[in-house]
């Protein structure tokens, strides 16, 4: 009887472990094309559904459609009106008058042709104020002085009310701190400049509240709630309308949500990237009302970061109203963001539909909302996880639910496919092969993600090295050759390394069943992720608790059928699986890659933006194929798959390099403009002695920094016009005075940006200055000195000020409070950001010091005043416009003129 079942165990073993039983579970290597496939069809249906945007209705659908309805066609022509002003820069004509006055006559046509039912009350707000304002860490005061607003009340059956913003002032300058323009019609900010229309950011979203009121106002019977539309003329010099509006307007106190409309980019759909705080009730009402959603917490957390150079109303609402709100801004084609190209040219009337039918469901369910009369004391302490599938539904629930739900899919993740595997097996002594496999899984996708960074951020080394950053800022497509691909490579040497040394001749384990007890090893490295963002609070943890439900799913199904055994079976229901996967991660990456890819022109030259793009690229590679790459066990030969990413890969370093497709800008003949960014300032310099007389004054070009290329580039450029051209720490004025005695405007970028100096001959004429008269100076208190100074001057202007040794700034007028000093050149000092609206007259600043040595003799303050006028053509001398001429026509050069006039008091 022994020999027998020995004769019969053996037969057994021969037949499972045989290199021929498991040939049988191999495929060639041209199989590895269907995941290929399989990653281009996913997404590909992912950027369809992000582009996809609703036909716009006109005014003859009016006919079949009820009243209620948002109208496309006429905030299109609403949006012609603005944009046929041009630039629209807080002080200029073109914003405080004409902008202004086209809100006054389209709000007079909405309140002719209101319902009985309805009242409409307008009023333009003319405010000053100051505040504290602090952005990357860089803290300055910001002065406004009779900035606009638009204010327009759609009353409701209760005071209460729903706050919509948005503003219709632009920039003329191209990065994320805007600046303003003479008061003076003739160097207002006009059609002749190349600044930017402002068409997406953001007087498209203004355009879409008029046709909200218009809509609204046209209904019967008064909503339960009222609703403000705040059109805010001050939003890029620092988001001063808002705060002047939050902190001054009667009707600021019965605000008790709002909804802010922005956009860091030229069309595409609005996504909500920052609800709350404390505000569940708002996130339910989007997930009832609105027909086209698009919003991810992910979102919000990533803007919390930092990592987004921007920043909006929604923080002055947030921090000075202390009510919650809603974020919502575009962000597709940043490229044209704040340049001459974000106009309607790129614009679409769809992209303004799809945004008045989520608007508007949203605004009418919360105008009516029980919820909104409380929403300040409501949710406290609580937050929302939220997320929508391409758009065509939309997931809520609390995030101490979504906790849960993390740790519930992250251990069944691994212990249902474990059981199913291990039931399949039928054999008690396999367990231990199955978690041997598992634990070589889980190694490989760790070590495949880490050799990917590791091999993205040496590539982007060496472009780094061989000045060919960013070649991919025009095609974007070239990531995926040349970071995409590689970090495919690098999963599959991986894979191939732990199947080759760690393989089990002796398994009672099929190739297949290896297979699938790695996939749970994948599934291991995901849950630990899920498990690690919910332990430290943050929410995006459902990115990878969908991608384990997803491919649970399909190992449900496998273990249903009892298909785990089978040879092809268990991998086409696999492969359906991850067709959902490929469409849910691949979204996150096409997303980030048109979100950062822009960003990095203007985001200064102090990281290499393509080592950004390689971890992006690497990190969406892990999402997307991290299922995909085990499979490689099964393929015959897959050091020829291998090769073929690897060809790729090199293929898209020679197409970078070494031809024009690696060019990273193009103009407007393009088709798609993707501008270098330059900002470029015809300085004069004046130095004044302690009595204010004159010591001396130079002149010459300030550059700053917007990309990494800029640096090579303004270098080869300048090296055809003459010599002196250094960075502004070789400057000799940065080694005697304060802040290197720069036309400094918006210190965060001072502080953040690479700047350059070249030295000119050519004196800037400027007739119309800020100026600050010293009016003498006083002992208020013991040990106290309080200076008097006169302003005068409706222009953008600045100061700055540093004390010296044993003094202290303790007050001033300004406001009651004195912000934290800055530091920049290894010095300390405070600064003072000054816009103006409507011109206004002298106005009175006391500072007052406190100096800790009674005895001390001579100054305590080194003072620097800035006047500064942004693309004003009149004031450019003739040697500046031919500097200017000959940059090249892919370039979006924002030029200015400033004095900087310095004093020791």
């Amino acid at each position: 009887m022994a020999k027998p079942k020995k004769a019969s165990k053996t037969a057994q073993y021969q037949v499972v472990d045989s290199d021929a039983a498991n040939n049988l579970h191999l495929v060639g290597p041209a199989y590895g094309l269907i995941a290929v496939l399989l990653v281009i069809a996913g997404g590909s249906i992912t950027n369809y559904f992000l582009r996809n945007l609703p036909d716009a209705l006109s005014v003859a659908d009016l006919e079949q459609s009820p009243e209620a309805v948002f109208i496309g066609e006429r905030a299109w022509k609403d949006l012609r009106s603005f944009t046929e002003l041009g630039p629209r820069t807080t002080g200029s004509r073109a914003n405080d008058e004409l902008a202004v006055g086209i809100f006054e006559r389209e709000i007079a046509a909405i309140q002719e042709g209101k319902h009985p039912d309805q009242e409409v009350l307008m009023e333009n707000q003319v405010v000053t104020g100051a505040f504290n304002f602090t952005f990357y860490g860089t803290s300055m005061t910001t002065v406004y002085r009779n900035v606009q607003n638009v204010v327009v009340k759609l009353v409701g059956e209760s005071e209460d009310s729903l706050l919509l913003n948005c503003h219709f002032d632009t920039v003329c300058n191209p990065d994320d701190v805007p600046m303003i323009k003479s008061h003076v019609e003739s160097l207002s900010c006009g059609l002749q400049v190349p600044g930017s229309p402002g068409s997406s950011d953001d007087v498209a979203s203004c355009t879409v509240m008029l046709e909200i009121l218009r809509v609204m106002s046209r209904l019967p019977g008064r909503n339960r709630n009222s609703v403000i539309f705040l059109f805010n003329g001050a939003e890029e010099t620092l988001l001063q309308a808002s705060h002047g509006f939050i902190t001054q307007h009667p009707w600021a106190k019965q605000v008790k949500a709002f909804l802010n409309l922005e956009s860091a980019g030229s069309g595409g759909k609005e996504v909500l990237f920052q609800s709350g705080p404390n505000a569940p009730w708002m996130v339910d009402m989007y997930a009832r009302t609105v027909r086209h959603p698009f919003a991810q917490v992910m979102a919000e957390e990533l803007f919390k970061t930092g990592l987004i150079p921007s920043d909006t109303d929604f923080r002055i609402f947030r921090d000075y109203g202390n009510i919650p709100g809603m974020d919502l801004a575009h962000f597709l084609n940043g490229f044209r963001y704040h340049t001459r190209y974000d106009s309607m040219e790129y614009l679409s009337v769809g992209v303004l539909q799809r945004t008045g039918d989520n608007v508007l469901a949203l605004t009418r369910g919360m105008a009516n909302s029980e919820h909104l009369s409380t929403s300040t004391d409501e949710g406290q302490g609580s937050s929302t996880v939220f997320f929508d599938f391409l758009g065509l539904f939309f997931v809520n629930y609390p995030a101490r639910l979504g906790q849960l739900i993390n740790a519930v899919v992250a251990f069944l993740a691994v212990l249902i496919p474990y059981r199913g595997l291990s039931q399949a097996v039928g054999n008690q002594r396999s367990n231990g092969a199955i978690w041997a496999e598992i634990c070589y899984g889980f190694s490989a996708m760790g070590g495949g993600l880490l050799l990917s960074l590791a091999t993205s951020a040496a590539i982007s080394h060496q472009m780094l090295a061989m000045d060919n950053v960013m070649s991919w800022y025009s095609n974007s497509w070239l990531i995926l050759g040349m970071y995409c691909a590689p970090a495919v490579v690098c999963h599959c040497l991986v894979q191939m390394f732990v199947n080759a040394y760690f393989k089990n001749p002796k398994s009672y384990l099929t190739t297949g069943m290896v297979t699938q007890a790695r996939l749970i090893g994948v599934s291991a490295f995901w849950s630990i992720c899920s498990l690690g963002l919910t332990l430290v609070g943050l929410r995006s943890g459902y990115i990878f608790m969908v991608l384990q439900l997803c491919t649970l799913a399909g190992t449900i199904l496998n273990w249903i059928f009892r298909l785990q055994r089978t040879i092809r079976a268990w991998i086409a229901i696999h492969l359906l699986s991850q067709l959902i996967v490929v469409i849910w991660t691949s979204f996150y990456y096409i997303v980030f890659v048109n979100l950062f890819v822009p960003i990095t022109g203007r985001a200064g030259s102090v990281i290499n933006p393509d080592f950004i793009i390689g971890i992006v690229a690497a990190l969406g590679v892990a999402l997307c194929c991290s299922y995909l790459f085990p499979l490689m066990v099964l393929i015959r030969k897959p050091l020829r798959l291998t090769a073929c990413f690897s060809a790729v890969g090199l293929t898209a370093l020679v197409l970078a390099c070494f031809t024009p497709v690696g060019f990273p800008y193009r103009d407007a003949s393009a088709g798609e403009p993707t501008s270098q960014r330059h900002l470029v300032t015809h300085t004069l310099r004046v130095f004044h002695d302690e009595l204010g007389l004159l010591k001396h004054m130079d002149q010459g070009f300030l550059f700053e920094v917007q990309d990494r290329n800029a640096d090579r580039m303004l270098r080869q450029f300048i090296a055809k016009q003459g010599s002196g051209f250094v960075p502004i720490q070789q400057m000799e004025s940065c080694q005697t005075e304060l802040f290197c005695a720069l036309p400094l405007d918006a210190m965060w970028r001072q502080v953040h940006f690479d700047h350059f100096w070249q030295p000119t001959e050519a004196v800037p004429v400027m007739s119309n200055m800020f100026t600050l008269a010293y009016e003498g100076r006083e002992n208020i208190r013991q040990g106290v000195q309080r200076i008097n100074f006169k302003a005068e001057g409706s222009i953008q202007s600045a100061i700055f000020l540093g004390t010296k040794a044993g003094v202290r700034l303790i007050g001033w007028s300004l406001q009651d409070v004195v912000a934290p000093p800055v530091r920049f050149n290894g010095q300390e000092g405070h600064f003072v950001y000054i816009s103006h609206g409507v011109p206004s007259g002298p106005w009175n600043i006391t500072m007052d010091f406190e100096v800790q040595n009674e005895k001390h003799e001579g100054t305590i303050v080194e003072l620097g005043v800035v006047s500064k006028f942004w693309d004003v053509p009149e004031v450019h001398t003739e040697e500046f416009n031919q500097f200017l001429a000959t940059f090249p026509p892919w370039a979006h050069v924002v030029p200015s003129v400033a004095v900087v006039n310095m004093f020791e008091l």
